[in-house]
């Protein structure tokens, strides 16, 4: 031991020719460095759980952000919709009432307004739901008509307002997919060759490639250059040429959408003559019994229908009513369940439109499952400014067809004389089950 107490210890090899070199180690040292390890290794493994959990916490306070935003989307955009779609079913309404020209004209302007105030709002809240993770898929087997007619019916008279003919090609197939996202991204395909095609026409339709669907909307406008083709799914891109109001969102939101759904975007251009956006699904086969009464079903038309509308929103359940009995609807509006079961036990209704969300934390889906168990099922239409997963999630569960507010007239329009014709109803009442 040295005068300083560190401990050295000598070790003696022999040499050939006798002797031997000494070899001197220090042991204190080495443990000193040993325990030093020892120390920075326990230092780093405590550092490395205080780091974990704090990533944890962040972790769950960023869940629980991203949930907060979801709840609080969901009631920011039932707030904005719930008076937008009245408001657009009124101004649809007063302008049926119409003769002159000019009040027709001033009319069909505030519906455009309306309608653009509610893409932009759509927009925002569809990007907003997909950054937060708002948007998941409920995948079901479905026809392809369910959601190509209305959106025929709709853009048909857009595109004739702005002096375009529309033309569809009807469809007998069958997929497999997230009806109620499928249909937000051919609207923005739609929307697009609407707003860009100056003269000619749009074209919607399904084309069957290497055991795939493809649905295809073809427009006569000015092209797309292959330089700017993978720009224009960024977000806020908007053509030069681009008329009226938009964010450029339109496109981006199709294109995440798509694959949430596991759906690959086409896309084909030339410039002058025009562009084809398209979106592959699988193809799936129609159940006989579907398949062939969709052959056989008729159309009936609405004229003479006894509807029952439930809807907690007075403005709501107010202009609904209106523009049924325009297209020859007996309306009963009321504003809850009890009043419902009322209402039919006075007199049956053929056909059931329900808001989703009603008084009382009760649900037009709810109330559908207890009518039917009283008098028997009957065509029903949940309506609902909330299409969040879970209410599409419990609509689709249940069978029944839900339409997004705010609603276009001429969508809802199409989607009750498909409900109708494929539950064979009769006009008028109908005998309660």
């Amino acid at each position: 031991m040295l005068a300083d107490g560190s401990i050295i210890e000598i070790r003696g090899n022999p040499m050939p020719g006798g002797g031997f070199v000494a070899t001197f180690t220090d042991v204190t040292a080495f443990r000193r460095a040993q325990a030093g390890l020892i120390q920075a290794n326990e230092t780093l493994e405590q550092r490395v759980a205080e780091r974990t959990a704090d990533l944890e916490v962040a972790t769950r306070e960023a869940e629980r952000a991203n949930e907060a935003k979801s709840r609080f989307l969901a009631a920011v955009g039932h707030d904005l919709m719930q008076p937008l779609h009245a408001a657009q079913l009124f101004t649809d309404a007063l302008s049926q009432q119409l003769n002159d020209p000019a009040q027709r004209e001033t009319a069909a302007q505030i519906g455009g307004a309306l309608d653009s105030t509610g893409d932009l709002l759509t927009g925002l809240l569809d990007m907003s739901r997909l950054q937060a993770g708002g948007l998941v898929p409920q995948p079901r087997e479905f026809p392809l008509s369910e959601v190509l007619e209305p959106l025929a019916a709709q853009f048909a008279a857009i595109a004739a307002a702005r002096g375009l003919r529309l033309s569809y090609v009807a469809t007998r197939a069958w997929t497999r997919s997230d009806p109620q996202l499928l249909r937000r991204v051919l609207q923005n395909f739609l929307a697009n060759a609407v707003r860009y095609t100056a003269h000619g026409r749009v074209l919607l339709g399904v084309r069957r490639r290497d055991g795939m669907l493809a649905i295809e909307v073809h427009d006569t406008g000015p092209g797309i250059e292959a330089a700017q083709r993978s720009a224009i799914f960024e977000e806020f891109r908007r053509g030069p040429d681009a008329p009226g109001q938009g964010l450029g969102l339109g496109l981006s939101i199709a294109d995440r959408i798509a694959q949430l759904l596991q759906a690959p975007l086409t896309l084909r251009s030339r410039i002058g003559r025009g562009t084809a956006f398209g979106v592959r699904l699988p193809m799936m086969h129609a159940p006989r019994s579907l398949a062939s009464a969709a052959v056989a079903a008729p159309q009936r038309g609405l004229s003479g229908v006894r509807v029952l509308t439930v809807d907690n929103d007075p403005q709501a359940l107010s202009a609904l009513g209106e523009v049924l009995r325009r297209w020859g609807c007996e309306v009963e509006a009321v504003a809850d369940g009890e009043q419902a079961r009322t209402a039919m036990r006075a007199r049956s209704a053929a056909l059931w439109l329900f808001d989703f969300h009603l008084d009382r934390d009760d649900t037009g889906l709810a109330l559908a499952q207890r009518l039917s168990e009283e008098f028997g099922a009957r065509p029903c239409l949940l309506l609902s400014a909330d299409t969040g997963a879970q209410v599409r999630q419990a609509v689709h569960a249940a069978g029944l067809s839900l339409l997004a507010k705010p609603v276009k007239p001429l969508a809802l329009k199409s989607v009750l004389d498909r409900l109708l014709a494929a539950g064979g109803m009769e006009r008028g009442s109908v005998t309660a089950g």
